[in-house]
This record gives structure tokens, sequence and C-alpha cells, in this order.
């Protein structure tokens, strides 16, 4: 809750308290106009109380600042938005390295076995054709099914390479847009940090102009009754020139002390002012860079993520298509019947490989998965935590209001005494004292602080 809403909340409550207070003179003004005139006290004082400083003198003050500081703590730590992985940046990168290398072993692995499977079933399919047109008196031989072969590893390669290069555009884009939302988020954070700066270092600077007046009017009331005198003096018009010139040089005197004065606060306070500047500087600065780092981090992991499942995809759409390389080369000029046979062997042998292919595939693609949970498990985001972390800000705020009302309650029930006991039928709890009104802070002060409901 900020210190305009508090120091609202408190007016309202405050001029509750006092109502009833002021109905009372309302009362002892009317009962007083049948009295006897000269025998009654004057009625129609005003004072003021102010409600700020003796919020800060009641004993539950300092459970309120706590309140307040564990409420900025928690407030402060969604600023960055999304939680981010758990484990410290540089553990991160050297998981998600490890997986990377057991994912890249696992399809070299599944790659290399199916290359065998496929030479090993182009051999046998090869042999098989090669001993069936032999038996027909054929004179076909298997050379040329190797050529065959190196056309479809070169068409094979060429999609791979295409796929390849429309993934890293791609994912170059990806990254292009996750910097750009940091980059607006940063700028969000840089500007709301300096707009929290500058209220605070606001608020100080009314704090202090108020205790500059403050102590104006106070040297003033001091050195009022001897300037009073003075004046008179010299408005006598028998006074002699050498009393009449020691009365003004006492005023002038009496308006140096008073220049002085002011003059010391003014520089204790400008001083003051100047180091709240540097501290709100570096504070600022300082969380800038922590969040900026943060902000980093996550955007580190997510490219990584990114990748890690581009690579996965590439690795899962571009291992050796099912069917054995190197089988012989059919002549054209075959009967329908050897045509068959040929066409039958050639079915047999690729669904076998086909069969066994898919075998080696599922054990790559549930290794790949595997790693995909674990990897999905390192970067998740806890978002129980952040629940939890909401309810428990709900819960201080809510905690942080009640003990507020309860200070300004007990404050305004003192303040009606201490108004009634000086004879003030109407109490203002505002920062600006009235014209002429009575100042019941310090006596208010005395007493809150006694307090220990």
């Amino acid at each position: 809750m900020s210190q305009t809403a508090s120091s609202k909340r408190a007016r309202a409550l405050i001029a509750a308290s006092l109502a009833a207070l002021a109905l009372c003179a309302c009362a002892k003004v009317e009962n007083s106009a049948s009295g006897v005139a000269g025998t009654t006290k004057p009625q129609g004082a005003v004072g003021y109380v102010r409600m700020d400083d003796l919020v800060r003198r009641h004993p539950l003050y300092a459970e309120l600042a706590r309140l307040d500081d564990d409420v900025a703590a928690l407030q402060f730590k969604s600023v960055g938005g999304e939680s981010g992985p758990s484990l410290p940046p540089d553990q991160l990168r050297k998981e998600q390295a490890a997986i990377q290398r057991e994912f890249e072993a696992a399809s070299k692995r599944a790659q290399e076995a199916l290359k065998q499977k496929q030479v090993e079933y182009g051999k046998r399919e090869a042999e098989a054709i090669g001993q069936a047109l032999g038996a027909a008196g054929s004179t076909a031989g298997a050379p040329g099914g190797a050529a065959i072969g190196a056309d479809i590893e070169r068409q094979l390669k060429a999609q791979t390479q295409a796929v390849t290069a429309g993934a890293q555009r791609n994912l170059e884009v990806y990254k292009r847009q996750v910097v750009a939302q940091d980059s607006s988020a940063l700028e969000a954070l840089r500007r709301s940090l300096n707009d929290s700066a500058q209220r605070s270092y606001q608020a100080k600077v009314s704090e202090l102009q108020k205790n500059e007046a403050d102590y104006a009017l106070q040297l003033a009331q001091e050195d009022s009754p001897e300037r009073l005198s003075l004046r008179t003096k010299l408005s006598n018009l028998v006074l002699d020139e050498a009393a009449r010139e020691d009365a003004r040089k006492q005023l002038e005197a009496l308006d140096r002390k008073e220049s002085d004065a002011m003059a010391t606060l003014k520089n204790r306070d400008g001083a003051t002012l100047a180091a709240l500047q540097k501290d709100l500087r570096d504070r600022t600065a300082g969380e800038l860079s922590r969040q900026a780092d943060a902000m980093k981090s996550r955007t580190l992991a997510k490219i990584n993520k990114r990748e890690v499942e581009i690579r996965q995809q590439l690795a899962s759409t571009t291992l050796p298509g099912p069917g054995p390389a190197g089988g012989a080369v059919v002549p054209r000029n075959l009967s329908p019947d050897m045509r068959g046979k040929i066409d039958a062997l050639h079915k047999r042998y690729q669904d076998e490989f086909n069969a066994d292919a898919k075998t080696t595939i599922e054990q790559f693609q549930k290794t790949r998965d595997a790693l995909a949970q674990r990897l999905a498990l390192l970067q998740g985001v806890d978002t129980v935590a952040i629940g939890g972390r909401q309810r428990q800000l709900g819960a201080l705020e809510k905690q942080r209001r009640d003990l507020y009302d309860q200070i300004v309650t007990q404050i305004g029930r003192e303040v009606k005494v201490i108004a009634a006991r000086r004879g003030v039928n109407v109490v203002f709890g505002d920062v600006v004292a009235p014209a002429g009104g009575i100042d019941l802070t310090a006596d208010a002060e005395k007493d809150i602080e006694s307090l220990h409901e």
C-alpha cells in the first residue's frame, strides 16, 4: 500500500472518529447561548494533528513497516515475469550440453545401425535376384545396384540440407523475437524502477520542505515576544535616537539568527537529498543489472531448448529411410513370370528390412523422448511456488491493511480525548495545518507511545 493511499485512509478514519467530537462541540455552543455572558468558556477552537507522525510513533509501527518490507519484497520477485530454471545458469548449460551429447550419440548409433542393415539386406536381395536370373539363363549381374543406391543417397542428402536450412532460418527468427521481447521487458522494468526511485525522492523532498516550514514557524513563534517588544519600542515617538538604533540592531540580529538557522537546516537537507539520490541511483542500477542477468539466463535457456527440439525433429525426419541398398539391376527384357518372381523377392527383402529398421527407429525414438523429458524437467517452471507466493502476498496485504486500520482507530480515540481536554471542538487530520489551528500532535504522541493494545 502506498503512502498516499495510507494518508487518505487515515484522514477518512480520523474524520469518522472525530465527528462525534464536533457534534459535542456544537451542543456546547447551543447550551452556552442560554448562559450568562462572561462565565462560559469560548467555543469554536480548531485543532490539527500530523497523522503520518502519529502513525510512526505508534508502538505497532515497527510491525507495520516490517509488513511493508515483506510486501515490497514479494512484489519485486514478480517484476521479472515467469520464473526461470531452478538451476544456476552455469550448471543448467552443463546439463543441457550433456543431454545434447547423449542425443547426438544415440542418433549416430541409430544411423549406423540402419546403414549396416541397409547394406546387409541389399546384398542378400542382390544375391537372391542374381541366383534367380542365373537359374533362368540370364546374364544380368549385380552391377548397377551401387549406382542406384548412390543416387538415392544424393537425393536424401539434398532433401536433408534443404530441411536443415529451413530449420536454421526459423531458429534465427525465433532468436530475434525472443531478444526483442527481452529488450522491451527490460526497458519497461527500467522505467518502473526509475519511477519508483523518483517517487521516493519526491516524498523525501516533500517531507523536508514540510519540516523546514514547521521549523521556520517555530523560530518565528519563539522570537515573536521579543520582536513585538522591539517594534513597540520603535513606535514610541519620544524614544531617543541611540535607543532607537539599538532596537533596530536587535531586530536585525533576530532576523539574521532565524536566517542562519534556516540556512543551516537547508544545507543539511540538501546533503540528505544528495545522499538519497545517489543511493536510489545505485540501487536502481544494481537491481536493473540483476534483472538483466536473470533475463539473459532465461533467454539462453529458451534458445537452447528450441535448438534441441529442432535437432530432435531433424534427426527423426532425416534418418535413412527404409529400403535395402545395393540391390541387383534387373534387365528390362524379362518375361512376365520372371518379372513377378523378381518383384516378389524385392518385396520380401523390403518387408524384412522395414521390420528390422522399424525396431531400430523405435528404440531411437524412445531414447529421444526420454532425453526430451529430462530437458523439460530441467527447464521446468515452478508454478506451485508462484501460486504460493501470490497467496502469501494477498495475505500480507490484508494483514497490513487490518493493522493500519487498527493503528488509525487507536490514534483517533486518543486525539479525541486530548482535544476534549484542550477545549478543541474540531480536529483536522490533514497534513496541511489550518490557519490559527492548535497543533495537538505533540500531546497525542506522548499518549500514543504508551499504547500497548
